[in-house]
């Protein structure tokens, strides 16, 4: 017949239970050994950790330059370069002065041309002669010393002189007369010279043109 467990005896085997409990736990606390397992730090590659340092540097390049912006200074305008002037030749073209123009009152009358001793218009080669070509003063100024009489031109040969000056001075009215010395040429046929005027200053005297034609044979 089973036995009727009182309420006594249920305390009684709950104290006991309890109490064996608690040295088995103080039992296995005072044996127990904790025991510390090493964590293995896992190591990276350097080219890795370089790689993290520069973002990490250029991330607080990047924040600094955020938060304090600098002003970038624009663009100057470049001056365009000046025009480099050009230098234009130019002829060297003398503009007539008074004394090298028309002078008023200058000019002068063709008289004639002459050979001698014998005047005449035929000579053979190297025969000599002389050559007068005279002139009138007919404007309203003298000629003084220095004006010449300038062979400027000549068909066939030339064969003359080639030019004279005047030693006197020639009053409006007055006739000069200039004297060369000449001879014929040995190229058969027609030659003609041709003299102009001219004032001590080089300037042309009106009317100051003349001819002389002979033939050789």
């Amino acid at each position: 017949m089973p036995m009727k467990m009182t309420r006594t005896t249920m305390q009684i085997l709950r104290f006991g239970i309890l109490a064996v409990l608690l040295v088995a736990a103080g039992g296995c606390t005072a044996q127990a050994t904790p025991v510390v397992i090493p964590t293995q730090v896992p190591t990276m590659d350097p080219a890795v950790i370089v790689d993290m340092a520069v973002q990490t540097m250029e991330a607080r390049l990047t924040q600094s330059a955020l938060e304090n912006p600098t002003a970038t200074p624009l663009p100057t305008a470049t001056p365009l370069p000046s025009a480099t002037p050009t230098v234009q030749e130019t002829e060297n073209v003398v503009q007539p002065t008074a004394t090298q123009g028309q002078v008023q009152g200058l000019s002068a009358k063709f008289l004639y041309t002459a050979t001698y001793p014998e005047n005449k218009t035929v000579y053979v080669p190297n025969e000599k002669f002389g050559l007068a070509i005279g002139f009138l003063n007919n404007g309203t100024i003298e000629w003084t010393p220095g004006y010449r009489l300038v062979n400027v031109g000549y068909t066939g040969e030339f064969t003359g002189g080639t030019d004279v000056s005047l030693d006197i001075v020639i009053e409006p009215g007055k006739k000069a007369e200039f004297n060369l010395a000449g001879f014929g040429s040995e190229e058969l046929g027609d030659h003609t010279w041709t003299y102009q005027l001219y004032t001590d200053r080089g300037v042309p005297v009106p009317g100051g043109l003349a001819t002389f034609w002979y033939q050789a044979e």
